[in-house]
């Protein structure tokens, strides 16, 4: 007996310490399920299984532990709420997939060396959704002057499962979000540290990225990226010239307030224009109708898209559109788990920006931490503004990037606290 209990503990010592590989493996068929694959999602608890028997932790302690376990249960309850499992299933896979990867990263980021090979990986990882974004979006035309380059770009990707007609813009601007400003302080941090092929390496995938994002025309993106980078630029500027900066940054939202109410009274749709405002504004009421109806459970993952036009109908919106989310975030994931799944969402913000304070407060001014703190800081900021107009819903395949991000701060976090 005792022989098989050690031949067990050698074996998931084995198989934990390629955890993350399994996970990668898995990917693929947590992002397309189907009903034969959903017994693909049992991988994530039976990789935290493993690591038990291994003799470390299931899963690693990190703040934000209450929150995604919270999201995990209410997903679980949604399950008792949705009315259709085959049109919940991918949203539940896909959250599934994020759970296991923020765990499996935050584990790994604990070491710097590691650390820093995740933020390689995350950062290739954006590379390749914007090239895949280039060439799959079903671009619209907001800017005149982009509409040149937007008509020469051919539509190659198209027939994707859940974006069989292209990717949305405002999504494709949404999930780069999550990218760009933590993108700008690694180039940053290259420069800083001398080294001129990583440095030129990451001008490149910069441009790149931004190009496809500028591209995308989304107004929710471009305000969400100039709040980021505003923050950014106050939290690190020197304290004597913050006031000025902030006074600069007023100034500069008034102006923009002004240029876009001046110009709502232009017919058409290009980039000042007003005329989504009203659709979004009654989507937001018919969101607020769903979750005072289901506000323990939720609808269930999903499932607004086609509840709203049965049970609360819009005006200006015909029931041909799929109204994929309620263009809004927070209102989303009240939707889709509930209240408590709500609150959940939030503390997940709120713990992930109060272990970057504790990050930026307790590194010396100058080290990478510090920096990186600052980025991860920015593309949480960036979408988090986004996400009051727009939304990356919870258990969306893009949405693994948020996962990835938040694992990369409590990695962060975690070297602090190592450090002492």
């Amino acid at each position: 007996m005792k022989y098989l209990l050690t031949a067990v503990r050698q074996a998931a010592i084995f198989i934990d310490r390629g955890q993350w590989l399994i996970l990668i493996a898995a990917a693929p068929w947590l992002l397309f399920p189907t009903a034969a694959r959903s017994p693909i999602m049992l991988v994530v608890p039976v990789v935290w299984i493993v690591a038990g028997l291994a003799g470390r932790a299931a899963i690693p302690r990190t703040p934000l532990n209450v929150s995604v376990l919270a999201l995990a249960v209410m997903t679980l309850i949604s399950l008792y709420a949705t009315y259709d499992m085959t049109i919940s299933l991918p949203k539940i896979a896909g959250l599934t997939l994020g759970f296991g990867a923020f765990f499996a990263v935050a584990r790994l980021g604990r070491e710097r060396a590691w650390w820093l090979r995740i933020y390689v990986a995350v950062m290739a990882l954006g590379v390749a959704l914007a090239g895949v974004g280039l060439l799959g979006t079903q671009w619209l035309n907001k800017i005149a002057f982009l509409s040149p380059i937007l008509n020469r770009l051919p539509p190659v990707l198209r027939g994707l499962p859940g974006a069989e007609e292209g990717f949305q813009p405002n999504q494709v601007a949404g999930t780069l979000l999550w990218i760009l400003p933590l993108m700008l302080m690694g180039l940053v941090q290259a420069r800083r540290n001398r080294r001129p092929i990583a440095t030129g390496i990451g001008a490149f995938a910069l441009l790149f990225v931004l190009g496809v994002f500028v591209l995308t025309q989304s107004r929710s993106g471009y305000i969400g990226l100039a709040a980021g980078l505003a923050v950014m630029l106050i939290v690190s500027a020197p304290i004597r010239l913050r006031k000025w900066l902030v006074m600069g940054v007023i100034v500069g939202i008034v102006a923009v307030g002004v240029i876009v109410w001046r110009s709502s009274g232009t017919p058409g749709d290009g980039a000042l224009s007003l005329d989504t405002l009203e659709g979004r504004v009654e989507v937001w009421s018919r969101a607020l109708s769903g979750i005072a109806d289901f506000p323990l459970t939720g609808m269930g993952l999903n499932t607004f898209r086609h509840i709203v036009h049965v049970l609360y109908p819009l005006f200006l919106i015909g029931p041909d559109v799929d109204l994929g989310h309620a263009h809004n975030e927070f209102l989303q994931a009240a939707l889709d788990l509930g209240l408590p799944g709500l609150i959940a969402f939030i503390a997940l913000y709120l713990g992930a920006f109060a272990m970057l304070w504790h990050i930026w407060r307790t590194s010396a001014g100058g080290r990478p931490r510090r920096a990186f703190a600052l980025g991860l800081g920015g593309s949480l900021l960036a979408h988090l503004v986004y996400s009051l107009t727009d939304a990356v819903a919870l258990g969306a395949k893009p949405g693994l990037v948020f996962w990835l991000v938040l694992g990369l701060i409590a990695g962060l976090f975690e070297q602090t606290e190592d450090e002492g």
